[in-house]
């Protein structure tokens, strides 16, 4: 089901992943649930004959296809249009292309990188959409392929999301940030946090018990960025604080692990993350959740 973080402009959807010891990047020992989440950032059209514009970050994972497909068709109708951003092209944020594809129209196609999200099916219907690619590339060169490229997406009447590469990451990998609803999209960073029950709020904001401790959000980090501990982290660090004291984002988004929702649980949970790059939790890389 569904949640809408700001009204109909912002929706998370997506399913829960079972923590059994399958998942790989969460500490060993993690139990409850983990989120995954795309979002969907929608904008209403201008004047009698408009029409509304959507765009989908991330697409979530195979395994809740057919609960994504149901609330896309209940946002946006049967074989609506929208676009669609990748923050990374990794399966948990591109999996579901292929059948979002099958039932919708998809206009334009925003990635990133050199590992090209269509290799990963077999469907010669998505030949279609190579045309409708965008490149999402802040600095132009003058080489290179021949596909549109952009440093932000149009997502209607004014509203943008601004496009920026996260000095934090492993493989080719996008933030966006939406000034609209004051939310910054931090793909596979900030996954920390998990519910223990399936009824349980995928949300953490002020209305709910938040346990999150520095020691959890770094087990969680270095379970993914596993040479952290081995690294320089005082220019992360200085990053993070910097473009948070830019943005003084309301919502952190991540494609994994609970919304946080609330600037005094964005800036507590910056504090954790701010921590958890210190040398002193360098020795928490099989730290459970």
């Amino acid at each position: 089901m569904f949640t809408k973080l700001k009204n109909d402009k912002l929706v998370v959807l997506g399913g829960l992943i079972p923590l059994d010891g399958r998942v790989s990047w969460v500490p060993a020992g993690s139990t409850g649930f983990q989120p995954s989440n795309c979002y969907l950032l929608s904008e209403r059209g201008e004047g009698a004959a408009a029409t509304d514009s959507h765009l989908l970050i991330d697409s979530g994972v195979a395994l809740h296809a057919e609960q994504i497909l149901g609330d896309l068709a209940a946002l946006i109708g049967d074989g609506g249009a929208l676009s669609v951003f990748f923050t990374r092209a990794e399966m948990d944020c591109v999996s579901n292309l292929e059948p979002i594809a099958r039932s919708f129209d998809i206009q334009r196609l925003f990635t990133g990188g050199v590992i090209n999200p269509f290799d990963a099916f077999e469907d010669l219907n998505l030949m279609a959409l190579r045309g409708r690619r965008h490149q999402i590339d802040a600095m132009r060169s003058g080489e290179g392929d021949s596909l549109a490229r952009a440093a932000s997406i149009d997502i209607g009447a004014g509203r943008v999301l601004e496009i920026e590469a996260p000095l934090l990451r492993l493989l080719m990998t996008f933030w966006g940030w939406d000034a609209e609803t004051g939310t910054l999209f931090t793909s596979d960073t900030f996954t920390h946090g998990t519910i223990q029950h399936p009824h349980d709020s995928r949300i953490i904001d002020s209305t709910v018990e938040d346990t999150t401790t520095p020691e959890q959000v770094a087990g969680h980090l270095f379970a993914k960025y596993e040479w952290l501990p081995r690294a320089t982290c005082e220019p992360l660090r200085e990053w993070l604080a910097a473009k948070f004291d830019e943005l003084d984002p309301e919502i952190i988004a991540p494609s994994r692990g609970c919304v946080l929702r609330g600037r005094d649980v964005v800036r507590r949970h910056l504090d954790y993350m701010l921590a958890a790059l210190t040398p002193q939790h360098a020795g928490l890389v099989s730290q459970g959740a």
